[in-house]
């Protein structure tokens, strides 16, 4: 029998195996996309990355729009804020993401995957650039290590189109993650979340809701599954899992996982794609995530005096995910699109 002073509670051992068993779970979802998004769009199943996109929006509206009517979770009543979100939605979801499955197309799932893990680099920077935070030697320092190893991957040459989509994909990532906060902090994760997802939905119809009505009747079975998979794991089900463990995991801990990711890649892709890792993209990889590792663990004093805090978010908001679990490390100060609660600092990892 347990005593109130016994050092570890009763199931703390199978809670801690159950948040690492979570955070491989979402980490292993979301670098199934770069894999099997792959697959989706290769021949023969040929499905058009505006499509794969079309679908992953609605998929995700579906689901947060849900969960934001049956939590109850704050409204928008604002018009200024309907129009806040839809610029975060065209940075945060219809650019990004349109802008990741065309490169992740024509380039291979490791390169992308080891750019776009330059989000936190290019988070500091433009924190930096907009005067929200000073810029520290020591993430000056990764910063110009994570720049090497990008330039080590590219061949120190101008970037293919397919790793200049990716890297424009972390750079308008970078640009949601500073100006998502406020809006996170007012309205809190899951109603974000769900407007976001509508507001992408929304503005990328024109392009993405022609191709997926053109498209969808004509894909294989196989075709039809790739698509399905990449709508409910590294979607909906990594969104969500993220969200629950976020909730319950160190910072640090995530951040651990988050490097798991490009491992995680480069393993689907050769059991997939049949894509071999190369000396020079090994080492590159590994010179780019040391310098992210600097520039995200490195301290980043304010500009400015720290603002008031912000009115909690209310406990519905728990189920909101984050675009994808790199984000974690991209500013201590910078809420996240994602499933911590925008009263909690989420860095962080």
């Amino acid at each position: 029998m347990t005593t109130d002073d016994s050092p570890e509670p009763p199931g703390a051992r199978r809670a801690s195996v159950g948040i690492h068993a979570a955070l491989f779970f979402a980490t292993f979802a979301f670098a199934s996309l770069s894999v099997e998004g792959k697959l989706a769009m290769s021949p023969p199943h040929d499905v058009s990355p505006t499509a794969l996109a079309m679908a992953r929006f609605l998929g995700g509206a579906a689901v947060f729009a849900g969960a934001h009517l049956a939590l109850r979770t704050p409204r928008v009543t604002q018009l200024a804020d309907a129009l806040h979100l839809a610029v975060l939605a065209f940075f945060g979801v219809v650019c990004n993401q349109a802008l990741l499955l065309v490169g992740l197309r024509i380039t291979s799932a490791v390169s992308a995957t080891l750019l776009i893990s330059m989000i936190p680099v290019l988070t500091a920077a433009l924190a930096a650039l907009t005067g929200r935070e000073r810029f520290s030697q020591r993430a000056g320092a990764g910063t110009a290590v994570a720049l090497f190893g990008a330039a080590m991957l590219t061949g120190f040459a101008v970037p293919r189109l397919g790793d200049s989509f990716a890297l424009v994909y972390a750079l308008s990532t970078a640009i949601y993650v500073l100006h998502a906060k406020s809006a996170l902090e007012r309205l809190g994760t899951v109603t974000v979340m769900a407007w976001v997802f509508g507001w992408g939905a929304l503005l990328f119809a024109p392009v993405g809701g022609v191709a997926l009505v053109r498209e969808a009747p004509s894909w294989s079975p196989p075709a039809a599954l790739l698509v399905a998979f990449c709508v409910l794991v590294p979607t909906v089900l990594a969104y969500a899992v993220n969200a629950w463990v976020l909730r319950r995991a160190s910072p640090t801990l995530v951040a651990v996982y988050v490097f798991l990711r490009p491992p995680l890649v480069a393993l689907l892709a050769w059991a997939q794609l049949g894509e071999a890792l190369g000396a020079r993209t090994a080492v590159a990889g590994l010179v780019l995530l040391a310098g992210v590792t600097i520039v995200a663990t490195a301290p980043r004093p304010h500009a400015g005096p720290a603002p008031p805090p912000a009115p909690p978010a209310r406990d519905g908001d728990a189920l909101a995910p984050a675009p994808a679990i790199a984000l974690l490390t991209a500013s201590p100060d910078a809420e996240v699109p994602g499933p911590e609660p925008a009263r909690s600092p989420p860095f962080k990892a």
